[in-house]
């Protein structure tokens, strides 16, 4: 029998949120296992201790976390969603007479109070520490890969402008290895009688070219094979192999390219987390001496293919590997049992150039196969970190190196897919690397306490443990009202 439904919204019904919600929800689970309490001591300094009171700082950072669980990129949805959904509403402490936060107030606070602070650097941090603690991390394999985020910019409104590229630390270190291997050129052709020459250092900075958004100047042009074009961002993730929590979130512009940041995003892992990394698994843009050499330096073994850059431009010639290094008198013999001595040090690239004599090459039977047409001998440029390179590429292809290659598919580059379907990396509607920053941490953050809250779940001993916790917690507090009342009475 069809039936029609008359019902008049007009009831009044007493129940409370507590009733209305599930059971088995994520955010239940997520606020008895996860206590956000530390935010208060975070952001104590950005409060006065006078004035009208403030919308409490744990439900505005905790809405900015639902969007990003829930794949709401917007703060005026999120008011919304807040508004309608009993969830929400319970997991904030919101009753159903209350108010829910303007979006203003949450963007604005989020623009002007939490502006050029660490409190999401410092929310992450606490949320991968409480990882580490109940062994969810380890630490001791670190997969790491980047991907572009478009930015709220567009391709259009942009100009050309010329920057200059201040030297990092270790180019300055290359730099200063440049000047003493000049000197050793000089001081053997000394010894060995041949005319000296002059030697001038290149202090001038080098500069480039760049396309800039006037729209967000601190996006940068994306322009890489296979990726989109436009004013983009990157978001360098590194992620723990056991377990695949991400433990470092970094953000440049999109013209940054991979290695650029990475020694120092390992150290600050190192400091900040004291992660004991004694691996890393990065793939073929982070193949560079510097990502090598630093890496040995630290103690930590590389696991990356490796770059395809022999023979460019299609030409069929030896490839520098086909060359014997001679350590003993710093030479290179070449395929055909002639030797290549270290004649220059070339600063712009930071490599030693080995040569051979002409004489020799142009009589030689395999100088087909050896340079091209318009050339008159072969020459090597090899970096100067090249023998540390050497040792971490020997890693490759080992049997080690596929494993860990596989969980940096798994885990780094499956992380991107979850955050970018669910949890709002695609895009970032933002404006400002430091707000950008913020956009990809609580994306990284939303993920990592999806993964923690279900660790804690699967482990029953573990879960007793965190509810007898809280159990002393909530006694304690219990004993201390009580005691404060009964204060009050004898104080009449």
């Amino acid at each position: 029998m069809l039936s029609k439904n008359t019902t008049v919204q007009s009831k009044v019904v007493i129940t409370t949120l507590e009733a209305l919600m599930p059971q088995e929800h994520f955010l239940r689970d997520l606020n008895n296992l996860v206590d956000f309490s530390f935010i208060y001591k975070k952001v104590a300094h950005l409060y006065s201790d006078v004035g009208r009171p403030s919308v409490d700082p744990v439900v505005l950072v905790k809405s900015l976390l639902l969007g990003f669980i829930y794949g709401i990129d917007s703060e005026r949805k999120i008011e919304k969603e807040i508004q309608v959904n009993i969830a929400y509403r319970w997991f904030l402490g919101i009753d159903l007479d209350e108010h829910v936060p303007d979006h203003s107030t949450i963007s604005q606070t989020r623009r002007r109070k939490f502006n050029n602070t660490n409190l999401f650097e410092d929310i992450f941090a606490e949320v991968v520490k409480k990882c580490m603690e109940i062994g969810l991390v380890e630490g001791s394999l670190i997969l790491t890969d980047s991907t572009h985020v478009k930015a709220n910019a567009s391709s259009k409104r942009k100009e050309f402008v010329t920057i200059e590229i201040e030297p990092s630390e270790y180019v300055k270190k290359l730099d200063k290895l440049c000047d003493e291997e000049e000197l050793k050129i000089r001081t053997d052709k000394i010894e060995r009688g041949l005319k000296k020459r002059g030697f001038k250092a290149d202090t001038k900075l080098k500069t480039k070219t760049i396309a800039k958004s006037t729209t967000d100047p601190d996006s940068g042009s994306l322009s890489r094979a296979g990726k989109p074009e436009g004013f983009h961002y990157l978001s360098h993730q590194s992620t723990c192999g056991k377990s695949g929590i991400i433990t470092d979130v970094h953000v440049t512009p999109a013209n940054v390219r991979d290695h650029t940041p990475y020694v120092e995003r390992i150290k600050h892992q190192k400091e900040k987390l004291e992660l004991d990394i004694k691996e890393v698994g990065i793939d073929k843009g982070y193949d560079c001496s510097e990502v090598h050499s630093e890496m040995l330096d630290m103690g930590i073994k590389t696991y990356t293919p490796l770059k395809d850059d022999e023979n460019k431009k299609g030409r069929i010639v030896f490839p520098p590997s086909a060359f014997v290094y001679n350590p003993h008198n710093d030479t290179f013999t070449c395929p055909n049992g002639e030797t290549l001595r270290f004649v220059s040090v070339d600063k712009r690239t930071h490599c030693k150039r080995y040569s051979l004599s002409r004489k020799l090459c142009v009589n030689c039977s395999l100088k087909t196969q050896c340079f091209s047409g318009n050339e008159h001998r072969r020459r090597l440029n090899i970096p100067l970190m090249q023998h540390k390179a050497d040792i971490q590429r020997a890693n490759y292809g080992t049997m080690r190196y596929y494993e860990v290659q596989r969980l940096r598919r798994i885990y780094a580059e499956g992380n991107f897919a979850l955050q970018k379907d669910n949890h709002n990396l695609r895009k970032t509607r933002k404006r400002g690397i430091q707000n950008v920053t913020n956009h990809c941490i609580l994306s990284a953050l939303a993920l990592n306490l999806k993964r923690l809250v279900k660790y804690i779940k699967n482990n029953p001993p573990l879960l007793t443990q965190i509810h007898k916790a809280f159990q002393k917690i909530t006694t304690a507090l219990k004993n201390r009202i009580r005691n404060s009342k009964l204060q009050i009475l004898f104080s009449f």
